[in-house]
């Protein structure tokens, strides 16, 4: 039981770390951001907002103050800067999915707002029967197309790697006694997780 306490405390400890680092960093995007505004710099501006976004940590401030900002920046008459915004939007939306979505709606509006912005170059979209319309509908097919790998290929994978640090953590702690031999049976069941784990990471990495 003690060894599960440690085991817990060192695990939440380092997510604790990863936390506060993450908030820190989008912090600091941020800052950085709003910066960039006041020199009358939209573009590198943008820039900031969008990697503060991709320091993704559910309910963190910043987060949300960096869509917010963005989708103000999607709002400019400077079609550059607007769909600079929309993009940067998308981006960060994207980056962070994992089996859900955060900003599902500020995904779903960037793609809108870039297909209509991309529609309004008549070189941006080779279609036939060329139209604004047209276009638009191109872009909106492109930008839906999902490059994720499935749900399931992410949970073998997630599966691995659970398996993996558990047989390591099996392995470390109860496959040696304390005359430092190996515990025969803790020892093959820590080894085998570890084989397993691997080879469901592997699985779902690669055939994704």
């Amino acid at each position: 039981m003690r060894r599960i306490i440690v085991i817990a405390a060192i695990v939440l400890a380092g997510f604790g770390a990863l936390s506060i680092r993450v908030v820190l960093e989008g912090r600091d995007a941020l800052a950085t951001g709003d910066d960039w505004i006041l020199r009358g710099k939209p573009l590198e501006a943008i820039q900031a907002f969008e990697t503060s976004a991709r320091w993704y940590l559910p309910l963190a401030p910043h987060v949300d103050e960096a869509y917010e900002r963005l989708r103000k920046l999607g709002a400019s008459e400077d079609p550059a800067v607007a769909i600079a915004a929309w993009r940067a939007i998308r981006g960060a939306a994207r980056a962070t999915r994992s089996l859900w979505t955060p900003h599902a709606d500020d995904l779903a509006a960037a793609d809108a707002a870039i297909a209509k912005l991309a529609a309004q170059d008549p070189a941006g979209a080779p279609v036939e029967g060329d139209s604004p319309q047209a276009r638009e509908a191109w872009q909106k097919t492109r930008l839906s197309r999902d490059v994720r790998p499935s749900i399931g290929a992410a949970v073998l994978a997630a599966l691995g790697i659970v398996l993996w640090i558990g047989g390591a953590v099996v392995l470390a702690w109860r496959g040696i006694d304390a005359a430092g031999a190996f515990a025969r049976r803790p020892a093959l069941a820590g080894g085998a997780a570890i084989i397993v784990g691997f080879f469901c990471w592997f699985l779902g990495l690669y055939n994704a």
